[in-house]
C-alpha cells in the first residue's frame, strides 16, 4: 500500500468556535468512513453495489488508485469525510463527502473541500469534477460557494450512480469541460 503523508490543517469554524484537524487516510479511520457514508446514503437513497465496494476496501479502489480519503478529527472523534479520486492526472472527483448529522452547517464539509482544492492544487490538477443530487440542497450550495459549476454535459463523467441528478467542476485552470458545451 502506498503510504501518505498526513495532511494537517487544524481551523476554528467561526460558525461554531469547534477546533477541526483534517488529515489524510489512516487504516484506523477505515471504519468510520463506511459508518460516515453510510449514515447519509441511508438517510437519502439507498446503498449501491459501487458503494459497497468503495466503502468496503478504500485502500484498494481509492489509495492505491492515487486517490486520497481526509477526515475530520473534532478532538479524537472522526465527524466528516470526503475523498479525491483520480481518473487521470489532469481530472480528479470530489466523493463521499459528508458530516456527521450532529456537526452539519458548522463548517465542516467547507474545511473538507478546502482540503480537497488545496491538495489538488498541489497536485497540478486542472479539473476537480463531483456529482450530487437536487435532494442535497446544502451540499449543492456550498459546491456553488466554493466555485463549482453545473457542467452542460454530464457524459463526460462516466457516471455510475442511479442518484447523480447534478454534475458539477472546478476548473482549476479556467477550461472546465469547454469541449462539452459545443456538443
Amino acid at each position: 500500500m502506498k503510504k501518505q503523508s498526513h495532511l494537517k490543517n487544524k481551523q476554528k469554524s467561526k460558525k461554531s468556535q469547534i477546533t477541526v484537524e483534517i488529515i489524510e487516510y489512516k487504516p484506523e479511520y477505515r471504519i468510520h468512513y463506511k459508518n460516515l457514508n453510510y449514515e447519509w446514503l441511508e438517510k437519502y437513497f439507498e446503498i449501491e453495489s459501487i458503494d459497497e465496494k468503495i466503502l468496503s476496501n478504500p485502500e484498494k479502489e481509492i489509495i492505491e488508485k492515487n486517490g486520497f480519503i481526509f477526515f475530520a478529527l473534532l478532538e479524537d472523534n472522526v465527524i466528516g469525510t470526503c475523498t479525491l479520486m483520480k481518473h487521470d492526472n489532469a481530472h480528479y472527483e470530489l466523493s463521499k463527502m459528508c458530516v456527521t448529522e450532529k456537526y452539519q452547517g458548522k463548517g465542516v464539509g467547507e474545511k473538507l473541500i478546502d482540503t480537497v482544492i488545496s491538495k489538488a492544487s498541489q497536485l497540478g490538477v486542472e479539473k476537480i469534477v463531483l456529482s450530487t443530487n437536487s435532494k442535497l440542497i446544502a451540499a449543492f450550495s456550498l459546491y456553488k460557494k466554493k466555485g463549482f459549476q453545473i457542467i452542460e454535459n454530464p457524459l463526460a463523467l462516466n457516471s455510475n450512480y442511479k442518484r447523480e441528478s447534478i454534475h458539477m467542476c472546478l476548473n482549476l485552470n479556467d477550461n472546465c469541460y469547454r469541449e462539452n458545451k459545443k456538443k
